[in-house]
C-alpha cells in the first residue's frame, strides 16, 4: 500500500463522512515525572535520537523484563526507511537508532500500514514492514528481519507473503504481527492475489503465515477471510493455548462493520468469523481505520473499532466489547467516548488483568489540536480517568509491560516538523 493510494483513499472517506475530520485539545508535552489525573504517573522517556529527527508513523512494544523497542519511518527524496531502537532498562536509555531496510527509501508505509515490532523471549526481536517492488509504485511484498541478541544484529530480510515472485499478484499490506510465550511468529495482512492485477482490490482477503524459527522463514500462507475492507488495518493477537484472534473490517455490500477470526490451532486454520457488532455503516469506500484487539489467557479479551454509522442504535464514535473464542462478542458495547469529541483510530493493549485503551481525539473545550487520550479499563468493568498526552498528534501506539507499566509513542507535529515523543506510564 502506497502512500498515494492511502490518501486517496482517504480522501474518499472524507467525503462521506465529514465527522471524520480530528483536531486535539491544548495539552502540553509531557514533563519528566509529573502526575496523570488520578491513575498513573507520566515519564517523558524520549530519546535525543528522537528529537533531532523528522520521524512519522512509529511502533511501539514492551515486555516485563525491561525491554521496550520502537520503530519509526523517515522519509526524503529517495523514499521511506524504518528504523529500530531498542531499551532495556524500562525506556531510561535506548540505544542508536538503525535502519533495518536493506534497499534504501523502499518502506512502503502509512498511518494504518506502518512497520511493526514484536518482543520476544530470550531477548528476540522481530521488525515487519510493505517493502516495495523495483517493479512499480503499488507493488509491495511484507518482510521481516529478526534478532536473537537483543537488537544487536539482525537476520536478512525474509518474505511472508509466498506470492512475492508473481508479479501479478501485488497488494500486499495492513500487516499485522505477534509472537506467542514459546516464540513462535504469527502474521496476517491484507491481500490481493485473488484480485490479482489490481493495483487495489475493492475487497481484498486477510492471509496469514507462522515462523517457527524466530522470523527467519515463513510457511506456506493460508487465505483467513474473504470481502475484506482493503485499506484498514488488522490487529492480531495469539496466547500460549494456541487462541489466535484477528480483528478486522469487513466489506460485504459496502458494509464496513467489525469483525473476529478466531483460530484455536496456532493458526492454521481459523474455524470462527463472527460480525461483532451490527452497526450498519453502509460506505462504498474504505474509511482507513482500523480495530484493535487483546487477548487473555484461555481465549478472551477486549476488541475496540470506530463505526461512522448514524441510525436508530447506532451513532458514529469508537466502542469497545468483550470478546471470547467460543463465540465472539461476549457483553454489551460500550462507547468509548465520553469526555471527548470525534475520537478514532482506537488502541488497546493488555496492561496484567486490565487493558489499556487509547484513541486520538481532542476534548470537549477545545477543537483545534489533536491529542492522544488513555484509560484503563478494570477487571470490574470500572475506566479510570482520561489520561491526555501530547499536542498535534497524527499517530500513536501504546504497549502494556506489566500490571503497574505501560509505554506510549506518538507522533506530533510542531514548528513545521513531525517527531516522535515516547512516555512511560506507572499506576499509582
Amino acid at each position: 500500500m502506497t502512500r498515494s493510494r492511502a490518501l486517496a483513499a482517504l480522501a474518499a472517506f472524507a467525503g462521506f463522512a465529514s465527522f471524520a475530520v480530528l483536531s486535539s485539545t491544548a495539552v502540553t508535552s509531557c514533563a519528566p515525572e509529573r502526575r496523570a489525573p488520578e491513575w498513573a504517573l507520566v515519564r517523558d522517556l524520549t530519546p535525543e535520537a528522537l528529537v533531532r529527527v523528522d520521524a512519522v508513523e512509529p511502533s511501539l512494544a514492551a515486555a516485563p523484563d525491561g525491554r521496550v523497542a520502537l520503530t519509526g519511518v523517515t522519509r526524503d527524496s529517495a523514499g521511506a526507511d524504518v528504523w529500530f531502537a531498542i531499551s532495556s532498562d524500562s525506556g531510561e536509555h535506548f540505544s542508536a537508532p538503525q535502519k533495518l531496510d536493506t534497499r534504501a527509501g523502499k518502506v512502503s508505509s502509512y498511518a494504518e500500514s506502518r512497520p511493526l515490532v514484536v518482543l520476544g523471549p530470550a531477548g528476540h526481536v522481530t521488525v515487519a514492514w510493505a517493502s516495495a517492488r523495483d517493479s512499480g509504485e503499488y507493488a509491495d511484498d511484507l518482510v521481516s528481519r529478526s534478532s536473537d541478541d537483543g537488537g544487536r544484529t539482525f537476520s536478512p530480510e525474509a518474505f511472508l507473503n509466498d506470492d512475492h515472485g508473481n508479479p501479478r499478484s501485488t497488494y500486499h499490506g495492513f500487516l499485522a504481527l505477534d509472537i506467542t510465550p514459546a516464540g513462535s511468529l504469527i502474521g496476517a495482512w491484507i491481500d490481493g492475489r485473488a484480485s490479482a492485477g489490481e493495483t487495489e482490490p475493492a475487497r481484498g482477503e486477510i492471509w496469514s503465515s507462522t515462523s517457527d524459527d524466530g522470523g527467519h522463514t515463513w510457511r506456506p500462507n493460508t487465505r483467513v477471510a474473504t470481502d475484506v475492507c482493503s485499506c484498514c488495518r488488522l490487529a492480531l493477537r495469539a496466547d500460549s493455548l494456541g487462541h489466535v484472534a484477528i480483528a478486522y473490517r469487513g466489506a460485504r455490500a459496502d458494509l464496513r462493520d467489525p469483525r473476529l477470526a478466531v483460530s484455536g490451532d496456532g493458526g492454521a486454520t481459523f474455524a470462527l468469523d463472527t460480525l461483532v457488532s451490527p452497526d450498519g455503516w453502509l460506505l462504498p469506500a474504505c474509511p482507513s481505520m482500523g480495530p484493535a484487539i487483546t487477548i487473555q489467557r484461555g481465549g478472551g479479551g477486549h476488541y475496540a473499532w470506530f463505526t461512522g454509522a448514524e441510525n436508530a442504535v447506532t451513532q458514529p464514535g469508537v466502542y469497545v466489547v468483550p470478546w471470547r473464542a467460543p463465540a465472539g462478542a461476549a457483553g454489551a458495547r460500550r462507547s468509548l467516548g465520553d469526555s471527548l469529541r470525534e475520537p478514532q483510530r482506537p488502541m488497546l493493549s493488555a496492561m496484567g488483568a486490565a487493558t489499556l485503551a487509547g484513541v486520538i481525539a481532542h476534548s470537549r473545550s477545545d477543537s483545534t489540536r489533536r491529542l492522544l487520550a488513555g484509560r484503563a479499563l478494570e477487571l470490574d468493568g470500572a475506566w479510570t480517568p482520561w489520561l491526555f498526552l501530547g499536542v498535534g498528534v497524527r499517530t500513536a501506539a501504546i504497549a502494556g509491560a506489566t500490571p503497574r507499566l505501560a509505554y506510549a509513542v506518538w507522533q506530533e507535529k510542531s514548528d513545521e516538523r513531525s517527531h516522535l515523543r515516547v512516555v512511560r506510564l506507572t499506576r499509582r
